[in-house]
């Protein structure tokens, strides 16, 4: 925790750097993911779509894991007191959730691939083989998880949104300037 020029407590620049991060790669995947399904099979963008996806995807899970060491070692700051106690309550179940979604969304994800023939090509520099043989009930299930998890998302993601900018346009309580970078 740090503490801006205004001296309210902040999160710290690492803490702000992973949550931009994240936050842009979760928005784009949300996007690339509901693209690239229209796409048609057979199409070579198809799969160039996919893969990027992957690689996103991959690299987001390898940045989250990095962000909850982050955050085991530096916890974030404390909420206001002024903040009702269904508020606080709210804000620490809808960031657990938010925090599982954006875990098991890669690990899905990346799960399911190993059930095909293709594995993941990162970035076009070196491929993932699948670890597993080719099994479409097992695809099936895991890309379920995957759907279902993609729509949590994207409602917390919204929520999440919504609650910054009622802290930011309605309370003026300084709490979505803690996330902004250049304290």
């Amino acid at each position: 925790m740090e503490i801006n020029r205004s001296g309210i407590s902040c999160y710290t620049t690492g803490a702000i750097a992973f949550h931009w991060i994240v936050a842009i790669l979760v928005l784009t995947m949300i996007g690339l993911g509901l693209y690239m399904t229209s796409v048609p099979k057979g199409s070579p963008d198809r799969a160039f779509y996919f893969n990027l996806h992957k690689s996103i995807g991959v690299t987001t899970a390898l940045l989250v894991i990095a962000r909850l060491w982050w955050r085991a070692k530096n916890p974030p700051p404390e909420l206001p007191s002024s903040m009702p106690g269904w508020e606080i309550q709210a804000s620490k179940i809808s960031h657990a959730i938010l925090y599982m979604c954006i875990i098991v969304m890669p690990l899905s994800g990346f799960s399911a691939t190993q059930f095909t023939k293709y594995g993941v090509n990162y970035f076009g520099l070196f491929k993932i083989p699948p670890m597993g043989s080719e099994n479409k009930i097992v695809y099936d299930l895991l890309q379920g998880v995957h759907g279902v998890i993609a729509t949590l998302l994207i409602a917390l993601v919204v929520i999440h949104i919504l609650a910054a900018f009622k802290h930011l346009l309605i309370d003026r309580d300084r709490i979505f300037q803690r996330m902004l970078p250049g304290k």
